[in-house]
């Protein structure tokens, strides 16, 4: 049996991104926040509630100037 839960983690997006960039630096930018989100929610998930987590699903909602990422996890 397995147990599940959600982790939430935020990135900022700089305002003048939404307005002036281009679609390659949009994509540059948002790979640049999404790899350190994802930084962070690897090292959190080894001690999160005792750890042994793993990523089943992930959803990235934009909410003004921050990228709001869930991971469902299992373990």
């Amino acid at each position: 049996m397995y147990e599940y839960c959600v982790m939430f983690e935020t990135a900022d997006v700089k305002p003048e991104i939404l307005v002036t960039a281009t679609k390659d630096e949009f994509s540059q930018n948002l790979q640049v926040a999404l790899a350190g989100v994802i930084h962070r929610v690897s090292e959190r998930m080894k001690t999160f509630q005792g750890g042994g987590w793993e990523i089943m699903s992930h959803q990235l909602t934009r909410l003004d100037l921050y990228l709001i990422v869930s991971f469902l996890l299992r373990r």
